[in-house]
Protein backbone atom coordinates (compact mmCIF):
# COMPACT_ATOMS: atom_id res chain seq x y z
CA UNK A 1 0.00 0.00 0.00
CA UNK A 2 1.46 3.27 -1.05
CA UNK A 3 0.42 6.46 0.30
CA UNK A 4 0.92 10.38 -0.52
CA UNK A 5 0.55 13.11 2.22
CA UNK A 6 2.54 15.95 2.77
CA UNK A 7 1.91 19.91 3.56
CA UNK A 8 1.00 21.99 0.67
CA UNK A 9 2.36 25.30 1.42
CA UNK A 10 0.44 27.59 -0.87
CA UNK A 11 -2.88 25.90 0.60
CA UNK A 12 -1.44 26.76 3.62
CA UNK A 13 -0.58 30.34 2.94
CA UNK A 14 -4.17 31.04 1.63
CA UNK A 15 -5.63 29.36 4.72
CA UNK A 16 -3.22 32.21 6.77
CA UNK A 17 -3.80 34.51 5.05
CA UNK A 18 -7.88 34.80 4.54
CA UNK A 19 -7.67 34.09 8.53
CA UNK A 20 -5.60 37.58 9.15
CA UNK A 21 -7.92 39.18 6.76
CA UNK A 22 -10.60 37.86 8.42
CA UNK A 23 -9.61 38.97 12.27
CA UNK A 24 -8.28 42.14 11.25
CA UNK A 25 -11.81 43.26 9.96
CA UNK A 26 -13.20 41.87 12.54
CA UNK A 27 -10.71 43.71 15.01
CA UNK A 28 -11.01 47.13 13.16
CA UNK A 29 -15.54 46.21 13.34
CA UNK A 30 -15.73 45.59 16.94
CA UNK A 31 -13.07 48.63 17.59
CA UNK A 32 -15.17 51.11 16.02
CA UNK A 33 -18.53 49.41 17.29
CA UNK A 34 -17.19 49.85 20.85
CA UNK A 35 -14.66 52.89 20.71
CA UNK A 36 -16.02 54.52 17.49
CA UNK A 37 -12.21 54.70 16.84
CA UNK A 38 -9.66 52.65 15.02
CA UNK A 39 -6.89 50.89 17.54
CA UNK A 40 -4.59 49.55 16.34
CA UNK A 41 -0.67 49.19 16.96
CA UNK A 42 2.07 46.58 17.97
CA UNK A 43 0.56 44.06 20.04
CA UNK A 44 -2.92 44.49 17.78
CA UNK A 45 -0.87 43.22 14.92
CA UNK A 46 0.89 40.08 16.59
CA UNK A 47 -2.13 39.00 18.34
CA UNK A 48 -4.19 39.10 15.01
CA UNK A 49 -0.57 37.23 13.12
CA UNK A 50 -1.13 34.44 16.37
CA UNK A 51 -4.68 34.32 15.72
CA UNK A 52 -4.87 34.15 12.25
CA UNK A 53 -2.45 31.40 12.16
CA UNK A 54 -4.03 29.29 14.56
CA UNK A 55 -7.55 29.50 12.63
CA UNK A 56 -5.56 28.59 9.32
CA UNK A 57 -3.49 25.68 10.56
CA UNK A 58 -7.07 24.32 11.76
CA UNK A 59 -9.31 25.26 8.55
CA UNK A 60 -6.06 24.17 6.36
CA UNK A 61 -6.02 20.30 8.45
CA UNK A 62 -9.92 20.42 8.88
CA UNK A 63 -10.34 21.16 5.51
CA UNK A 64 -7.78 20.91 2.63
CA UNK A 65 -4.84 18.63 3.46
CA UNK A 66 -4.88 15.84 1.22
CA UNK A 67 -4.07 12.03 1.62
CA UNK A 68 -3.88 9.30 -0.66
CA UNK A 69 -3.18 5.89 -0.35
CA UNK A 70 -3.64 3.26 -2.93
CA UNK A 71 -3.14 -0.27 -3.93
CA UNK A 72 -3.33 -2.84 -6.71
CA UNK A 73 -6.87 -3.41 -5.74
CA UNK A 74 -8.17 0.42 -5.01
CA UNK A 75 -7.65 3.96 -3.73
CA UNK A 76 -8.39 6.08 -0.72
CA UNK A 77 -8.79 10.48 -1.24
CA UNK A 78 -9.45 12.05 2.08
CA UNK A 79 -9.41 15.92 2.13
CA UNK A 80 -8.95 17.33 5.47
CA UNK A 81 -11.44 15.76 7.81
CA UNK A 82 -14.35 14.34 5.68
CA UNK A 83 -14.33 11.06 5.17
CA UNK A 84 -12.39 9.47 2.47
CA UNK A 85 -13.31 8.58 -1.16
CA UNK A 86 -12.57 4.91 -1.08
CA UNK A 87 -13.34 2.97 -5.20
CA UNK A 88 -11.66 0.03 -6.79
CA UNK A 89 -10.08 0.61 -10.01
CA UNK A 90 -12.35 -1.42 -11.68
CA UNK A 91 -14.92 1.26 -11.04
CA UNK A 92 -12.77 3.71 -13.05
CA UNK A 93 -13.37 3.76 -16.89
CA UNK A 94 -11.27 7.07 -17.62
CA UNK A 95 -8.48 8.59 -16.50
CA UNK A 96 -7.08 12.03 -17.92
CA UNK A 97 -4.27 14.38 -16.39
CA UNK A 98 -5.57 17.62 -15.51
CA UNK A 99 -3.66 21.16 -15.36
CA UNK A 100 -5.02 23.65 -13.29
CA UNK A 101 -2.78 26.37 -13.96
CA UNK A 102 0.50 27.97 -11.35
CA UNK A 103 2.32 24.39 -12.50
CA UNK A 104 -0.72 22.72 -10.51
CA UNK A 105 -1.59 18.82 -11.99
CA UNK A 106 -3.73 16.38 -11.00
CA UNK A 107 -5.57 13.27 -12.28
CA UNK A 108 -8.82 12.84 -12.81
CA UNK A 109 -10.88 9.69 -12.39
CA UNK A 110 -14.00 9.09 -14.10
CA UNK A 111 -16.23 6.54 -12.37
CA UNK A 112 -18.47 4.44 -14.38
CA UNK A 113 -21.47 5.59 -11.70
CA UNK A 114 -20.74 9.13 -13.56
CA UNK A 115 -18.84 10.60 -10.55
CA UNK A 116 -15.27 11.72 -11.09
CA UNK A 117 -12.10 11.83 -8.21
CA UNK A 118 -9.83 14.21 -8.66
CA UNK A 119 -6.50 13.42 -7.40
CA UNK A 120 -4.34 16.86 -6.69
CA UNK A 121 -0.69 15.04 -7.80
CA UNK A 122 1.01 17.97 -7.36
CA UNK A 123 -0.22 18.98 -3.72
CA UNK A 124 0.40 15.71 -2.44
CA UNK A 125 4.44 15.83 -3.95
CA UNK A 126 3.91 12.94 -7.14
CA UNK A 127 5.07 13.25 -10.33
CA UNK A 128 1.50 13.98 -12.07
CA UNK A 129 2.35 11.92 -15.25
CA UNK A 130 3.92 8.81 -13.41
CA UNK A 131 0.64 8.99 -11.41
CA UNK A 132 -1.41 8.78 -14.60
CA UNK A 133 0.47 6.07 -16.29
CA UNK A 134 0.69 4.16 -12.56
CA UNK A 135 -3.05 4.69 -12.52
CA UNK A 136 -3.82 3.71 -16.13
CA UNK A 137 -1.84 0.39 -15.77
CA UNK A 138 -3.75 -0.61 -12.36
CA UNK A 139 -7.41 -0.17 -14.04
CA UNK A 140 -6.03 -1.84 -17.23
CA UNK A 141 -4.83 -4.73 -14.87
CA UNK A 142 -8.29 -4.47 -13.66
CA UNK A 143 -10.41 -4.62 -16.78
CA UNK A 144 -8.50 -4.96 -19.56
CA UNK A 145 -9.51 -2.43 -22.63
CA UNK A 146 -12.41 -0.34 -19.83
CA UNK A 147 -9.64 1.20 -17.70
CA UNK A 148 -8.07 3.54 -21.11
CA UNK A 149 -11.75 4.56 -22.00
CA UNK A 150 -11.39 3.47 -25.81
CA UNK A 151 -14.74 4.53 -27.46
CA UNK A 152 -17.03 1.51 -28.29
CA UNK A 153 -14.76 -0.65 -25.85
CA UNK A 154 -16.81 -0.14 -22.73
CA UNK A 155 -19.55 -2.36 -21.20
Amino acid sequence: MKTAERWQPMNLARSVGMAFVLVSVAWIAANYLVFRDFLIGAPVVLGNVVASVLIGLWWYRTRQHARFTWDSDGYSLQKGSAPPVVGAWDDVSQVALVHEGYDRFGVRLYRRDGDRVYIPASDLGLQPSGLRFEVIELVRSKSAAQGLGIPGKEE
